[in-house]
């Protein structure tokens, strides 16, 4: 018997048998875990169950990302019971999954004692989607026009992190990548030159939401400049 999620989007029906088997019923599709890993990497975070054995996922960006939210949602379809809240504290739109021990599968991997975000040893082997780089950027990700290169806010993954993502991006993309440190920490820069900023686009654009458009136009890089090296 399928049980469809109308069946457990009511209070009385959180906590019963029927949502566990809803939940055994559930698999995350291709687009759903590509999406998934993209929005890993970027804003999104795991949040561990009472159980420790399953895991959600939290959505979470400003209100003016709201088609970005919205977009996430449908995306993820039947794994979330609820739709997405505002926070007036942050002006923020909000959803969470269902906990499940599939996304608790992620977390043994992008996590640390189930608290502070890596980047695991094998993240060659998990990035090479076209859309879990697109989505990875439109969370994390801008044209940096000042030093014409697009850039991905990778502050939290230290040098190592940082290390194995540029690797990451040159053999599953074919992307130059430059590690860029200042006072917050180390960044990556994907430059103009050689074509890598070109190429960078060619990949992710078709992947863009028309909303989050301004992230490769409004400030893309001009391709007739050479990257300034901020490690001198």
């Amino acid at each position: 018997m399928v049980i469809p999620r109308e069946a457990v989007t009511n209070k009385q029906s959180t906590n019963s048998n029927l949502l566990k088997l809803y939940k055994e019923q559930l698999s995350l599709t291709e687009i759903q875990a590509q999406v998934l890993l993209g929005t890993i990497l970027g804003d999104g975070s795991l949040k561990i169950s009472s159980s420790k054995k399953a895991a959600r996922l939290q959505v979470c960006h400003s209100f003016s990302s709201k088609d970005y939210v919205l977009w996430k949602r449908r995306i993820f379809g039947e794994w979330v019971l609820t739709e997405p809240k505002y926070y007036k504290v942050n002006n923020s739109l909000i959803f969470r999954t269902i906990s499940h021990s599939l996304i608790y599968k992620y977390m043994k991997l992008f996590y640390l004692n189930n608290k502070i975000k890596i980047i695991p040893e094998n993240i060659a082997s998990l990035l090479k989607s076209n859309l879990s780089l697109a989505v990875w950027f439109m969370d994390d990700g801008n044209g940096y026009l000042n030093h014409n290169a697009y850039r991905i806010s990778t502050y939290a993954f230290g040098l190592k992190g940082n290390t194995l993502l540029q690797y990451c991006l040159k053999r599953n993309f074919d992307l130059n990548v430059k590690l860029v440190r200042d006072k917050k920490g180390l960044q990556l820069y994907i430059p103009i030159k050689d074509g890598s900023a070109s190429r960078f686009r060619k990949i992710i654009e078709p992947h863009i939401l028309p909303s989050m458009r301004y992230k490769i136009e409004n400030h893309s890089p001009v391709e007739t400049l050479a990257i300034k090296d901020l490690d001198s």
